[in-house]
């Protein structure tokens, strides 16, 4: 039996509507979106650990502090819990490592770095600050163990130029600027050492004049020595002397712009310069016998201890001790010259009569036997037989460079020289680094 028309038209009409209601549930679906959720977010910080002598502190209970006076090892260990056996253990370690533990100095830092056990505090690590150079770390972890870290030492190539002012004293004129600019003493004794022959330090003149280029050794950006000095120019009296290092034969030796050695036959002083106290004088009161007399030798004023040198190679005739002179070593260098040192606190070891003496040996050290109000050096210079004063007395330099060599070495300090003679004199003795290296 067929369908009619009308009832297929109501068909179609019902599937159309069906069709409507679909496509808008799927679209009322489509275009309805949940709202978000509130979000709150904490920006947290990223910490850099902290690291000391290579050890990341933080994961430690950190404990540090100052060496006071007299301790021991046991003073530094016993209130961390660490047994006096452990304690000796790790001191004979430490001997075994060549860490020279004999002492731990006053005002030296130390670091203890610790875990928490349980309810106890146990120590890990102890680190000493040994030297501007080394640390030592005692290790009580699984095993004891000591051993010594060195920093890494770092070189740069510095100018420096001053005038000396009114005082007389190449020491006093430097250190003054080694307090504004870090610069070391081992600086001053250098400059002193290379100019020993041909310069008195105890005699400087106002207006003198010097420039140096030198290698300053560092830790941590903190001057700690002086390297290789490279050149020099000092301005003594208005004359000029140059020297440049040039090695030779392994060993470095200072030469002039002409290829002149800076050496002589004598030093110029017989100690490290501090101050010159009494001149050569054929006239002067005596402080202890308390009259006026003939001073035929010069006075060096010194600390108690400080080493004198032969100025000159020679042979000991005398190492003894009389009521004036006190403890004393007189040399005889040639048929020409001899010397005599008087006052000392004592003779050097080995010293005795027929001992064969190189320029700058220690002979013996400063003092004040004898006649003498303080510690100083009493030198005394003859010249065929006769006293005189060294200080008036001009040396030939030694030997200049060989031919072969001459050459070579003109060529090299050709523009050292044009840089030190480039640098100017400040009055606040600026300083330039020009190059840096780190020493392995």
């Amino acid at each position: 039996m067929g369908i009619g028309f009308s009832q297929r038209k109501l068909m179609k009409l019902s599937f159309f509507l069906f069709l409507i209601v679909i496509v808008s549930a799927c679209s009322s679906e489509t275009n309805t979106i949940p709202p978000s959720p509130s979000i709150h977010t904490d920006i947290i910080p990223i910490v850099e650990p902290v690291y000391e002598y290579g050890f990341c502190i933080d994961s430690f209970i950190v404990d540090r502090g100052k060496i006071q006076q007299d301790w021991t090892l046991s003073h530094l260990l016993l209130p961390f819990n660490i047994s006096q056996v452990a304690i000796n253990q790790a001191s004979e370690l430490a001997k075994d490592s060549l860490v020279d533990l004999k002492y731990i100095t006053n005002d030296k830092s130390y670091l203890m770095l610790s875990k928490q056990v349980d309810s106890a505090k146990v120590l890990q690590y102890c680190i000493y600050d040994k030297s501007v150079y080394d640390y030592v770390v005692f290790e009580f972890t699984d095993s004891l163990n000591v051993y010594k870290v060195s920093r890494p030492i770092e070189e740069a190539e510095k100018e420096m130029s001053g005038i000396i002012g009114d005082g007389s004293n190449l020491s006093n004129e430097i250190q003054n600027v080694s307090r504004n600019l870090g610069i070391t003493s081992e600086l001053v004794s250098k400059i002193a050492q290379t100019f020993a022959w041909s310069i008195d330090f105890f005699r400087l003149h106002p207006g003198d004049k010097f420039k140096v280029i030198y290698d300053e050794k560092s830790v941590n950006g903190t001057p700690t020595g002086t390297g290789k000095i490279k050149a020099l120019f000092f301005q003594h009296k208005n004359k000029g002397y140059y020297a440049f290092a040039y090695v030779k034969e392994n060993e470095i030796n200072y030469y002039d712009e002409n290829g002149n050695s800076n050496k002589s036959l004598f030093l110029m002083a017989p100690l490290k310069f501090t101050r010159l106290s009494s001149p050569y004088t054929k006239r002067r009161f005596h402080p202890v016998q308390k009259r006026w007399k003939a001073h035929l030798g010069t006075d060096y004023a010194a600390p108690k201890g400080t080493p004198i040198w032969s100025t000159a190679d020679g042979t000991v005739i005398a190492a003894t001790y009389s009521r004036n002179n006190g403890y004393y070593v007189k040399i005889k260098h040639s048929s020409t010259y001899t010397t005599q040192y008087l006052h000392m606190t004592k003779i050097a070891a080995g010293m005795k009569k027929g001992r064969r003496i190189v320029q700058g040996e220690t002979i013996g050290y400063v003092g004040s036997t004898g006649l003498a109000t303080g510690p100083h050096v009493c030198y005394r210079f003859w010249k065929n037989g006769k006293q005189i004063d060294h200080r008036q007395e001009v040396h030939q330099a030694s030997e200049p460079l060989d031919e072969a060599l001459k050459d070579d070495y003109l060529e090299l300090i050709k523009p050292i020289k044009n840089q030190i003679d480039g640098i100017p004199y400040s009055t606040n003795n600026e300083i330039e680094i020009t190059d840096t290296d780190t020493i392995n």
